[in-house]
């Protein structure tokens, strides 16, 4: 620590008639800051006097270590922002003065604390007084409202981030103020206050709101059924696109009532286009991939993932004893291991290729799975099961004359679902692939 006469040099001599006479007689302790230079000097009052306590020449050094050990840390932030050289440089350019409450921490407890800041008589000096001291009990509700009030504030200025444009609406008279807290919003054809909400609503939405989400808009925004929604769930929740630079844009708007306040509802708009989008692309992303799952990349056909949940499906209705009917038929594709394994695998893709085109035009109608390298699963419901005999009438055709001509074949066997007898579609596979391999013997 430096000797206060060297740590405040040069400052005039009124100086301390200054301190003494604005604050003496109501603060406990007072720093008297050089602003430029950060010099300073600190002042504990006695006896009505000012005495030196301590000085520095770096008061925004030496601030920081003050108010971690003198002030509670969810009351730091706000003290710093107020002690700021850029903040203090307005308040000493304007001839003004801050004043701002906060707690300190002592063993007896939390006690609460006011600090004022207050610019020299003559800002050419530089000079800034700040001054602090304990308030009495009576002021200590006054200054807890005053931090909560704080803390509310900045609660209030997040949520006003969040939002486009907030409308405080009296139901009883129809009078709103708008709080617009973007310039695109701000465009809009509403004004910053009105005296029917509702009335100026229903005219703008024929203006902003995207046509096709028009007439619902124009709906939900009645004020009747506004507060029917609201009613209901005690909130309302509206989503819709809204032409904003010549552009549909999604937003959200809210709607609530506070409590134990009847006559007033705040609606508040907030864009989610950037999310909304995000949400859309993703979902076709995710369509597009569940696409690829449920479809095989070969032959076109369903996958084997896709039978798997078409199976699962249908054994939770046999489960539940409803009443069904379907056929399964297992279809093994003819000499592929020899196409493989002397013309290539190129040639055998194709092979699988033409059977499963063959398949799909002699059982059509049928959901045609492919289920393994070389067969196919092919569930007939509805009109194909019933000319289900057709059908395999058909196929047995197209395959005798392919078989003449050296085109691929295919082994069929069909098997229909037995209420009572079959559990799961497993068992009625079972004899449909039997019969595939009995059908199999007779082309060898």
């Amino acid at each position: 620590m430096i000797p206060p006469e060297d740590a405040m040099q040069n400052m005039p001599a009124v100086t301390f008639d200054r301190a003494a006479a604005a604050l003496a007689g109501d603060f406990e302790r007072i720093f008297v800051v050089r602003l430029e230079s950060g010099c300073y000097t600190e002042y504990t009052t006695g006896c009505g006097e000012l005495e030196v306590n301590s000085s520095g020449t770096d008061f925004f050094y030496d601030l920081r270590g003050y108010i971690r050990r003198n002030v509670v840390p969810e009351d730091q932030d706000r003290v710093l922002r107020l002690l700021h050289r850029e903040r203090l440089k307005v308040i000493l350019n304007d001839g003004n003065s801050a004043t701002l409450n906060y707690r300190m921490p002592t063993e007896q407890g939390v006690l609460y604390n006011t600090m004022k800041v207050i610019c020299g008589s003559g800002a050419e000096d530089g000079l800034l007084f700040i001054g602090m001291r304990r308030v009495s009990k009576f002021m200590r509700s006054y200054a807890a409202a005053s931090v909560d009030y704080e803390l509310y504030s900045h609660i209030s200025r997040a949520l006003a981030r969040r939002y486009e444009v907030i409308y405080l609406v009296n139901l009883q008279t129809g009078a709103y103020t708008e709080y617009s807290c973007s310039e695109s919003y701000a465009r809009l054809n509403v004004g910053a206050r009105g005296t029917d909400f509702f009335g100026d609503t229903q005219r703008n939405l024929k203006i902003d709101i995207y046509p096709e989400d028009y007439p619902m808009m124009a709906k939900e925004m009645e004020r009747e059924q506004l507060l029917q929604n609201l009613a209901e769930s005690g909130t309302a929740t509206l989503n819709y696109r809204l032409m904003l630079d010549g552009k549909p844009q999604y937003v959200t708007l809210t709607a609530i009532q506070p409590e134990d306040d009847e006559i007033h509802l705040i609606i508040a708009v907030s864009n989610v286009d950037a999310a909304k989008r995000r949400e859309i692309a993703f979902r076709e992303a995710l369509g597009s991939a569940m696409d690829l799952a449920h479809r095989d990349a070969l032959t076109g056909t369903a996958s084997k993932h896709a039978y798997v949940k078409a199976e699962d499906a249908l054994n939770t209705r046999i489960e539940a004893g409803e009443n069904l009917t379907f056929a399964v038929a297992v279809c093994d594709i003819n000499g592929l291991k020899k196409v493989n394994d002397t013309q290539g695998h190129l040639a055998g893709d194709a092979y699988i290729k033409d059977a499963a085109d063959m398949v799909s035009r002699c059982l059509e109608g049928g959901e045609v799975f492919r289920v393994g390298g070389d067969e196919f699963a092919v569930l007939l419901r509805g009109p194909a099961y019933e000319k289900r005999e057709d059908l395999l009438v058909l196929l047995t055709k197209t395959q005798e004359t392919r078989r003449k001509n050296g085109q691929v074949t295919v082994a069929c066997g069909l098997a229909e679902y037995e209420q009572g007898n079959d559990r799961r579609v497993q068992d009625v596979f079972d004899r449909a692939d039997r019969a595939m391999y009995e059908n199999k013997k007779l082309f060898r």
